[in-house]
């Protein structure tokens, strides 16, 4: 066989294997998620009209919202995590360093902006990470998707104005009680705030008390918030 031939063959093969592929289902794409997985994600379900935590009735409100005092105005989550594929988005994310695939969200740039919860907003702010924390990991990931959301929305991202100041243990499995003094002067405010409204946006709403405790911080400060995660788990208590 002529030695251009064989080449073109070992180009091929090399193409064929190591071909780029769909990050959640391994399909051939050039794109770090395929057309196929982004059209399966679903981001229409009945939520918390409050916290906007998935509902398996046509309840408007979720048994966490009706029992606890919520100090965020309003949230919005895309997704239900429940969802294998969200749930594997937010893994490839958060703990496998693929930070780019926050991207996939400008596909659903009409829905983010219909949720409603950006109007009148001077600022997003993402939940902060303990500095440890992010030595550790390398990245916050919040950050990304704060990003993307101002791009989307074309508000400002302030990146300084909270700090988490103590480390804290997974808010999941701890009861209410434990929840308050996990958080309790986890974080605090940097600076003296021109900001009457924001967005405090997160990956995933799980218990909501990360959410409320900061809403609580800005609420003492006379700002008003809102919240936008990528997806929220369903009444786990």
């Amino acid at each position: 066989m002529h030695v251009g031939n064989l080449s073109k063959l070992a180009s091929n093969f090399l193409q064929l294997v190591f071909a780029p592929r769909c990050l959640v289902c391994g399909a051939k794409t050039p794109d770090l998620i395929c057309n196929k997985c982004i059209d399966s994600l679903n981001c229409s379900f009945n939520r918390c009209k409050i916290c906007s935590r998935p509902l398996a009735s046509s309840e408007a409100v979720c048994p966490v919202c009706l029992s606890e005092k919520r100090f965020f105005v309003k949230g919005f989550s895309l997704f239900n995590y429940k969802d294998e594929k969200v749930a594997k988005i937010i893994e490839l994310i958060k703990f496998k360093g693929h930070y780019r695939l926050v991207d996939f969200l400008y596909y659903f740039k009409d829905n983010i902006i219909q949720s409603g919860i950006f109007e009148n907003v001077d600022c997003l702010v993402a939940v902060p990470m303990h500095k440890k924390d992010i030595a550790e990991r390398g990245f916050n990931q919040s950050v990304f998707i704060a990003k993307v959301l101002s791009n989307i929305t074309q508000i400002k991202v302030d990146y300084s104005l909270i700090e988490k100041v103590k480390r804290t243990k997974h808010q999941v499995g701890l009861s209410a009680k434990e929840r308050k003094s996990n958080l309790k002067g986890a974080f605090r405010l940097t600076k003296k705030s021109p900001y009457h409204k924001v967005v405090v946006v997160d990956d995933v709403f799980t218990t909501g008390s990360t959410i409320n405790e900061i809403a609580k911080l800005f609420l003492s400060h006379r700002i008003k918030s809102n919240f936008f995660c990528v997806s929220s788990t369903p009444h786990l208590y």
